[in-house]
C-alpha cells in the first residue's frame, strides 16, 4: 500500500498547487486568463487528461500487484449438493442373494467446506516480483508521458510567443508600408512622384495583408492547441505573458556540455525494465520444474433419506493433509518457452544498443542546433540593426529624390525578413533545448 500513500500525498500537493495557480489566474481577470510559462506547466501537470489516464493506469497495476500477493493467502470454498439416486448404487458379493445388494437411500444431501493454503510455490513468489517490475514499468511510462507533455507545452507556449512577435513584425511592416504609400500618394498628388511609384507602394501594402491574416489565424490555432494541453475550455480567452527579448540572453549564454549522460533517458530506462521482465519470466518458467506444496482441510456434513426430508441424522467428517505436486514430464514445452525468452533477451540487448546510439545522435543534434542558433542570433541581431538603418536611409533618400521606390520597398522587406528571422532563430533554440532536456530526462526544469 506504499504506492497508495505516496499517491495520496502527491494528490494533496497537486490539489493545493492547482488551487493556488487557478486562484492566481482567476484573480487576474474574469474574462481573459493570463498565463506565464510556469503557470502553463503547472496547469498541464495538474489538469492534462493524458496524465490523468497514466495515473489510473498506475492504480490498475497497483491492484494487480496486490492480487499477486493475495494469491499466498488461504482460499476457502463451500458447496451444497443434492442427489436423487434413481437407480441406487450396488455392492457385489457372493454372500448376498443374487450376488449384489443396493446401498444408500433415494435422497442424498451433502454440504462441503474446503480450505487450501499454498505452503511453497516458487512460481507465486516470482509472479509477485514480476508485478513489482510491472509497477516500475508503468511509473516510467507515466514519467515518459510527463516529459512529452512538458516539451509539448513549452514548444506550444513559445510558439505562440513567436507568432505574436511575428504578427507584431508584420503589423509594423504594414504600418511602414502604409506610411510610405500615403507619403508617395501625397507626393503624387503634388506632382512630386510618378504614378508608377504610387501603384508600386499600394501593391506592397496589399501584399502584406494576406501574410498578416495567415499569421493571426495560425496564432489562434496555436492557442487552441495550448488550451487542449492545459485542459482549458475552447471558449476561454487566454493571453500569454512572455517575450523573446528576454530569451536572447539564454541563447547567448548557452555553453554545451562535453558529457552526455543518458542514464535518465526514459526510453532507455523502459528498455531496461522490459529486460528485467524477460529475465523474471525466465525465472518463472524455471520455477515450474520445481515441486509445489499446499495444505488442505475438508469438512463434510451429509445425510441420506428414502423420503425428501431433512429429519434424519446428519453425519460429520473432517480431514486435513498436504498435497505435493512434482512435475515429471511436460512435453518439452518449458524448454521451448525458455528459448523464446532467450531470443527476446538478445533482441532487447540489440534494441538497447541501437536506441542508445540514436539517443546520443539526437542529443548531439540538439546541441549542434543550439550552437547554430547562438551563432545565427548574433548575425540576426546585427542584420536587424543594419536593416533598420537601411530602411531609415532609404526613406530619406526617396524623400530627397536621391532614391527610388524599389529601393524603399526592398529595404522595408529586408527589415521585415530580418526581424522574422530573428524570432525564428530564438524559437529554433527553444525547441532544440526542449528536445535536449526531454532526451536527457530532465523533468524538474519547470522554470524556463
Amino acid at each position: 500500500m506504499i504506492v497508495k500513500v505516496i499517491k495520496m500525498f502527491l494528490l494533496g500537493a497537486v490539489l493545493s498547487a492547482t488551487m493556488l495557480v487557478s486562484n492566481k489566474i482567476q484573480a487576474q481577470s474574469k474574462d481573459t486568463v493570463r498565463i506565464n510559462i510556469e503557470q502553463a506547466l503547472e496547469l498541464a501537470l495538474n489538469e492534462n487528461l493524458t496524465l490523468k489516464i497514466a495515473e489510473y493506469d498506475l492504480e490498475r497495476v497497483d491492484y494487480l500487484r496486490m492480487e499477486s500477493k493475495y494469491a499466498l493467502l488461504p482460499s476457502v470454498s463451500a458447496n451444497a449438493q443434492y442427489t436423487n439416486n434413481i437407480l441406487k448404487p450396488v455392492f457385489f458379493s457372493d454372500f448376498f442373494p443374487g450376488g449384489k445388494m443396493e446401498v444408500g437411500s433415494s435422497n442424498s444431501y451433502a454440504v462441503t467446506g474446503t480450505l487450501q493454503v499454498p505452503l511453497f510455490s516458487l512460481a507465486l513468489y516470482k509472479n509477485i516480483q514480476l508485478s513489482e517490475i510491472e509497477l516500475r514499468s508503468v511509473l516510467e511510462s507515466a514519467r515518459s508521458t510527463k516529459l512529452d507533455l512538458l516539451m509539448q507545452v513549452k514548444n506550444t507556449f513559445y510558439g505562440i510567443i513567436m507568432m505574436k512577435e511575428s504578427v507584431n513584425v508584420l503589423e509594423q511592416s504594414y504600418k511602414n508600408a502604409k506610411e510610405s504609400a500615403d507619403n508617395i500618394r501625397n507626393m503624387y498628388e503634388k506632382g512630386m512622384a510618378s504614378e508608377y511609384d504610387k501603384i508600386r507602394t499600394d501593391v506592397a501594402v496589399r501584399n502584406i495583408l494576406p501574410s498578416l491574416s495567415q499569421a493571426k489565424n495560425a496564432l489562434e490555432m496555436a492557442k487552441m492547441q495550448l488550451k487542449v494541453l492545459l485542459s482549458l475550455k475552447m471558449d476561454q480567452p487566454i493571453e500569454l505573458e512572455g517575450d523573446f527579448k528576454s530569451l536572447e540572453k539564454d541563447v547567448m549564454s548557452f555553453a554545451a556540455s562535453s558529457e552526455i549522460n543518458l542514464s535518465a533517458n526514459s526510453n532507455l530506462k523502459s528498455l531496461d525494465i522490459q529486460m528485467d521482465k524477460l529475465k523474471k519470466n525466465m525465472e518463472i518458467v524455471n520455477s515450474q520444474r520445481l515441486p509445489s506444496l499446499a495444505g488442505f482441510m475438508n469438512y463434510q456434513l451429509q445425510m441420506q433419506s428414502e423420503k425428501f426430508t431433512f429429519n434424519n441424522t446428519w453425519a460429520n467428517s473432517l480431514s486435513a493433509g498436504f498435497v505435493i505436486q512434482i512435475p515429471i514430464f511436460n512435453k518439452l514445452s518449458l524448454n521451448m518457452k525458455e528459448k523464446q525468452i532467450q531470443v527476446g533477451i538478445k533482441q532487447m540487448e540489440f534494441q538497447k544498443q541501437l536506441l542508445s546510439e540514436n539517443m546520443t545522435l539526437a542529443v548531439k543534434n540538439a546541441i549542434n542546433e543550439m550552437n547554430r542558433a547562438k551563432i545565427q542570433l548574433e548575425s540576426d541581431l546585427e542584420a536587424v540593426k543594419q536593416a533598420q538603418k537601411g530602411f531609415e536611409i532609404s526613406k530619406v533618400r526617396y524623400s530627397t529624390g536621391a532614391g527610388t521606390v524599389l529601393e524603399l520597398n526592398d529595404t522595408e522587406v529586408a527589415l521585415t525578413k530580418s526581424r522574422l528571422n530573428l524570432n525564428q532563430t530564438i524559437y529554433d533554440f527553444i525547441k532544440a533545448r526542449n528536445e535536449y532536456e526531454k532526451i536527457l530526462g530532465q523533468e524538474n526544469n519547470i522554470k524556463q
